[in-house]
């Protein structure tokens, strides 16, 4: 049986596409292209035609292995991707390093996560009823691990939460971008780059500066730098919102961070998803204090009234949906050590249900005073 939507090669000359039928990620790819950046060829599976390959294995199987074989050459891995028509950081599957034969797979993996309560979460959160169907894209996997001149990370052409017009971003040495994205892995800011891939450097702060000038927003880059060479993964378009709130008089610095979603938020502190949970439930202020973040953790995240984290960068799935849910979050906290009943700020040690202030605009987190 054939597809009821044919697969597409993505190009710059190719017909426009249509957010709806080939998913958000598809359209921000072609519009790179069209921009004339550099992108690892793509196909794009149509959000139906998805659907019945996974309803149905036998259906499109000539037309997706036709597909495949024109992307790859010898020894090629895939990244397989979820393209809704609209952006759901961290909620859908996304495989890496897939051999050409496990393609139709992985094609079912990531539409079958939609299905997951987690999609349902980040969904709510970013203000959708429900969770759209998706395409899947399946891209030539270009290697963030290649050597000591590669990585992944995540840019933005103006400051995500002050809105200051100059790029920013995080950036891992040889790690691949799921592990940045899901602040797994310790980052650095895009200045490091200078020193050991400044023609990246170079491309990608230019290529933020053209696409915020022609699209008019603010825009969000992920990409890959292989062997000094830059690869651009997904746009997006985001919105500043700005917050004004300080910090009480006489709180007490702790710590500063990196300030990812702007806000102030003053709780008690939990290190532990159910009791958070659970504390949330009795209608109890949280402050979620985590080494990093797992898409499991988002249902407690986005409910606390802060989140504080070891590892992450101000483009990661966490910070993307902090901000949607409106939830102030400091993330990867310079000297901060979880223990199960207390945190180390330094040598400043704060018990499980003590209560923190955290302002995500500015990356501080305080203690309260005693007559506040």
């Amino acid at each position: 049986m054939s597809l009821p939507e044919p697969i597409i090669a993505l190009s710059a000359d190719g017909p426009d596409l249509d957010p709806v039928v080939h998913g958000a990620k598809a359209v921000g790819l072609q519009q790179l292209m069209r921009f004339g950046l550099p992108v690892p060829p793509a196909v794009v599976v149509p959000v139906s035609s998805a659907r019945a390959i996974a309803a149905d294995r036998s259906t499109g199987r000539d037309e997706l292995r036709a597909a495949v074989g024109a992307l790859v050459r010898p020894g090629d891995r895939l990244a397989v991707r979820s393209g809704a028509a609209v952006s759901l950081p961290g909620a859908f599957e996304t495989l890496l390093d897939v051999a050409p034969a496990d393609v139709e797979a992985a094609l079912i993996a990531v539409v079958e996560s939609t299905t997951d309560p987690q999609a349902e979460v980040v969904a709510r959160v970013l203000g959708h009823e429900r969770v759209p169907e998706t395409a899947v894209v399946i891209q030539r996997q270009v290697d963030a691990t290649a050597d000591d001149r590669s990585g992944s990370g995540a840019a933005s052409s103006r400051h995500p939460v002050t809105g200051e017009e100059r790029a920013a971003g995080s950036f891992g040495w040889r790690v691949k971008g799921d592990a940045v994205m899901a602040a797994a892995v310790p980052v650095v800011s895009l200045g490091a780059l200078v020193d050991r891939v400044p023609e990246a450097h170079e491309r990608l702060v230019a290529a933020l500066e053209q696409l915020d000038a022609a699209l008019g927003s603010a825009v969000e880059l992920e990409f890959t730098v292989e062997r000094g060479e830059l690869w651009c993964l997904q746009l997006r378009i985001f919105t500043i919102v700005e917050k004004h709130e300080q910090l009480p008089l006489g709180a007490a610095i702790v710590a500063e961070g990196l300030p990812a979603s702007a806000g102030v938020g003053r709780g008690w502190v939990q290190v532990d998803i159910d009791n958070a949970l659970d504390a949330i439930d009795r209608n109890e202020p949280v402050v979620l204090v985590l080494e990093t973040s797992a898409p499991s953790d988002m249902a407690a995240m986005v409910r606390s009234v802060a989140v504080v984290t070891v590892l992450g960068g101000r483009e990661s799935h966490a910070a993307v949906v902090t901000r949607g849910a409106e939830v102030p979050a400091v993330l990867a906290v310079p000297g901060l050590q979880i223990a199960a009943d207390h945190v180390m700020f330094g040598d400043v040690r704060v018990a499980v249900g003590d209560e923190l202030v955290v302002d995500g605009t500015t990356g501080r987190i305080a203690r309260p005073s005693t007559e506040g």
